[in-house]
């Protein structure tokens, strides 16, 4: 545990002490607050029922940009050999670096309860389907990062990590495509399940239904557990 939480202080630290982070806030809300106002002159509703489920869209190119450089930087200086000869195991450097990232990416969802704040105001929403639909959206970012960080492990450069993550991202929006063209039938069963964005339909709307804790928990392990074994592979290259 202290070797993760030594890692997750390191990345942490690079993250705030370079100009990626807040770069990547500012983009981040700027866009965010476009989605959000849209959603309030079309929908006319005083809630984030629209705005959260959008968000999925704008992490789709941030997540990429916060993975990128995890893995992909360590191994294009070389830094990665010296990392591995630090007392401490693959995955506790898996860990510390997952939750880095996630730290990040509570932080810059943590300023979007600003529009929480205007909804709640200037409307009367349900506290009970705001609260889930900010729970499926910090799960749903974990799973996004999960797999960017599985991408950054598998390149030398970031450019080549970050384009790598994207095509991942995306192949999950062509499966939800797929899931909606073949709506009836076990194909569109099996798509819709595995379907990532659809399993933030339920929390928006105030239902936390076990299959999606399930499918959310499962997606994050494995995602992990391929990128410890994409490090234990470069161990010993």
């Amino acid at each position: 545990m202290r070797g993760t939480l030594a890692v997750m202080q390191k990345e942490l630290t690079t993250y705030f002490a370079s100009p990626l982070a807040y770069v990547v806030i500012a983009i981040f809300l700027c866009v965010s607050g476009i989605f959000f106002s849209l959603g309030l002159f079309f929908v006319r509703e005083a809630s984030l029922r629209s705005f959260l489920p959008n968000l999925s869209v704008i992490l789709l190119i941030i997540v990429p940009v916060i993975t990128m450089r995890l893995f992909a930087e360590e191994r294009g200086s070389g830094t990665i050999e010296l990392l591995m000869t630090y007392p401490i195991t693959d995955t506790q450097v898996v860990l510390g670096k997952f939750l880095a990232a996630f730290v990040l990416y509570l932080v810059m969802i943590g300023f979007t309860l600003l529009y929480a704040l205007i909804v709640i105001f200037y409307g009367r929403p349900e506290l009970g389907p705001l609260l889930s639909g900010y729970l499926g959206v910090a799960l749903m970012g974990a799973c996004f990062l999960s797999l960017g960080l599985f991408a950054s492990s598998l390149a030398r450069s970031q450019v080549v990590a970050a384009v790598l993550a994207f095509g991942m991202l995306l192949v999950l929006w062509i499966v939800d495509a797929a899931a909606n063209v073949l709506a009836t039938g076990p194909a569109g069963t099996v798509l819709s399940y595995l379907s990532l964005v659809r399993h933030l339909d339920d929390p928006v709307k105030g239902v936390i239904d076990t299959r999606d804790l399930v499918y959310f928990a499962s997606f994050i392990v494995i995602s992990l557990f391929l990128t410890v074994r994409s490090v234990e592979s470069a161990r010993w290259k």
